[in-house]
């Protein structure tokens, strides 16, 4: 039950001169598959096997029991409710401020239920599934509202900011956007070349961001389905979660993604580079959250360990090694040296006998030019 966290900077390795993380948090053994921030930005949910942690800075605030390996976690919208779902068939959800189930587990699906998500206004819950389809559910009562189809596992739902749409990833490496009220598809993109494993909004709605075991992210309208830009690449495994929030120190909107390479990158929303640092770990990364703010972001990881770090930290940190690359001194070049028999000429000797001949051959032949 217990749990021990590090703020010590020689907990973990400094790789290269990158900025270690800023806590470390070793809970019980488990994979952590699934960590969410609360909006407060002070807590942090986090899900592994057969249980739910809620953690405020050092103290473990809350423990919550599930029925299997937990995959998917999410926080209502007012921080009293959070949801949880995994390699079994129901979803459960808690009322954090009775500390108890909010009511019955919700039944539905027949399959793993991948991952599960509040609506912006906390009314509605949505889960997708290895059944092939994702349901819409009351998140008052735990009453089903509607069951969407795929063709294929589905790995990932996201509201829009709105609330009007819902986004579903599957293995048939395509995109569903549907209409929440009527359960209307609107939208169907072949997006990636495999599984698509995570999908995000804009704040604005107007694109939606994807990630997939074919190692890219991907830029879409949302009205359309048309792909904006080049894809971010660098990756070199799964890209198992992703991430978008507004970093209030570079004032722009950034993308985290998560892969079992063993890293954490950081993307440019505008240009689809990759900015800051590449975050490496010591083990599979199965998760990564950015604080409300911006200012942090936490990785979970195949070790059962929870990293918070500064993002500031990693972007000053690009910029810095950037700025010393640019600024070392070039290499000399070695004086070319033309060699014919025993004899060395410089190359700077050879150009002024070439130029004398120049000179020579040009009073001969066209005397008028040459200036005594």
């Amino acid at each position: 039950m217990s749990a021990v966290l590090s703020v010590s900077r020689n907990a973990y390795p400094n790789v290269r001169g990158r900025p270690p993380p800023e806590r470390t948090i070793r809970g019980p053994k488990g994979k952590i598959r699934a960590i969410v921030f609360f909006k407060d930005g002070r807590r942090v949910v986090t899900g592994s096997e057969r249980t739910l942690r809620i953690w405020e800075n050092e103290t473990l605030k809350g423990m919550f029991e599930a029925h299997g390996r937990v995959l998917s976690v999410a926080v209502s919208p007012d921080d009293k409710q959070i949801a949880c779902s995994g390699d079994y068939q129901t979803i459960n959800v808690w009322d954090l401020e009775n500390n108890r189930k909010a009511f019955d587990p919700l039944v539905g699906h027949n399959d793993w239920v991948q991952s599960v998500c509040f609506s912006p206004g906390g009314e509605r819950l949505a889960s997708g599934s290895r059944d092939k389809s994702v349901i819409i559910w009351d998140a008052q009562n735990g009453k089903a509202l509607s069951r969407l189809l795929h063709h294929s596992w589905v790995w990932c739902v996201a509201f829009s900011p709105d609330g009007l749409r819902l986004a579903s990833g599957s293995s048939d490496n395509t995109i569903c956007v549907w209409r929440t009220a009527g359960a209307e598809l609107i939208l169907k993109i072949d997006a990636h070349q495999s599984w698509v494993r995570c999908v995000v909004w804009s704040p604005d709605g107007q694109q939606l961001v994807s990630a997939s075991d074919d190692q890219t992210v991907r830029f879409w309208e949302s009205r359309t389905g048309l792909q904006i830009g080049e894809p971010c690449t660098g990756h070199t495994g799964f890209i198992y979660s992703l991430a978008i929030s507004f970093n209030d120190s570079s004032q722009q909107l950034l993308i985290s993604t998560a892969s079992v390479d063993k890293t954490v990158r950081f993307w440019s929303t505008i240009t689809h580079r990759q900015i800051g640092q590449t975050v490496e770990h010591t083990s599979d990364v199965y998760c990564v959250a950015i604080s409300p703010s911006g200012i942090q972001f936490a990785s979970g990881c195949e070790d059962g360990k929870v990293r918070l770090w500064s993002i500031k930290n990693i972007l000053e940190q690009r910029n810095v090694e950037q700025t010393l690359k640019d600024t070392r001194q070039p290499e000399r070049l070695p004086v070319r040296v033309l060699r014919n028999a025993d004899v060395t000429v410089r190359s700077c000797s050879l150009l002024r006998c070439a130029l004398s001949h120049l000179t020579q051959f040009t009073r001969v032949i066209c005397p008028h030019l040459v200036c005594e």
